[in-house]
């Protein structure tokens, strides 16, 4: 019968330190992209604020076109 291979985990200082700053890396990377993206400097978030803020300037106008017309009916 064909036995499983069992490896033991190393025991290294270096490849233990290696795999905590490869935890410590992707940890700073994922609160680097959401403060970036949940900050009040950041362009994109401004734009598309500009633009919906916009849109929905046009679409109130055409609502009150709409009323304007349904009360003169």
């Amino acid at each position: 019968m064909n036995s499983i291979p069992f490896y033991d985990f190393p025991k290294s200082p270096i490849l233990i330190i290696g795999a905590l700053g490869i935890l410590v890396a992707s940890l700073v990377y994922f609160l680097a992209y959401q403060k970036y993206f949940s900050s009040p400097l950041n362009r994109e978030i401004k734009k598309k604020k500009k633009n919906l803020m916009e849109q929905k300037n046009v679409l109130s106008e055409k609502l009150e076109a709409v009323k304007k017309e349904l009360n003169s009916l």
